[in-house]
């Protein structure tokens, strides 16, 4: 281990903005939850109380687009910048793992946004969407919507085991710049 990371006390670890942490936990507690209720719901009886729950999942959805896109614009442009605590292999990486993460999450926005269309969802039985395509358009972006959410919830895991190892076996401080009880300064 380097010196200057080893040098380091979990007191002195820099840390995001307030924004930046929460939208960052905004988006992994809807990823968690709209899996949840993507992967359950259909073991329920068709009805009412099925829709229902459908028509959750797809509010968290527009929830979701927004904050992966609010997210996005806000890293790009506002966000605190902090500096790598390492510029080796793990810091290449963690890049390599962010902008993947990235990418599927607007590929999931999407495809998810497809999908509600390509249904003609009926938003807790008061609203329909407009239906676009045919009935094998809908079962193919079904598909991938569904097959996208199992690989981000894969890199998601991922993503959460680094940051375990880097805050119990590296203890450098990367969890801690990201932890929601550190407000930004």
């Amino acid at each position: 281990m380097s010196s200057d990371v080893s040098d380091r006390s979990e007191n002195t670890v820099e840390v995001y903005d307030s924004t930046t942490i929460t939208l960052h936990w905004v988006i992994a507690i809807l990823v968690t939850i709209r899996f949840l209720i993507g992967r359950t719901t259909n073991f329920l009886p068709r009805g009412s109380l099925r829709v229902d729950i459908w028509s959750v999942h797809v509010v968290f959805g527009f929830a979701f687009a927004s904050a992966v896109v609010l997210e996005m614009l806000w890293r790009a442009t506002r966000s605190r910048r902090l500096a790598p605590l390492d510029r080796g292999l793990i810091h290449l990486t963690a890049v390599a793992m962010h902008r993947l993460l990235d990418l599927l999450l607007l590929i999931m926005v999407a495809l998810g946004i497809t999908d509600v269309f390509a249904h003609g969802f009926p938003l807790f039985n008061l609203w329909h969407f407009p239906k676009f395509g045919g009935d094998e358009f809908l079962r193919s972006v079904n598909a991938l919507h569904g097959f996208l959410a199992n690989i981000i919830v894969a890199v998601a895991l991922l993503h959460s085991v680094a940051a375990l190892f880097h805050h119990h076996v590296i203890k450098d401080g990367v969890l801690r710049r990201m932890w929601p009880t550190i407000t930004g300064r």
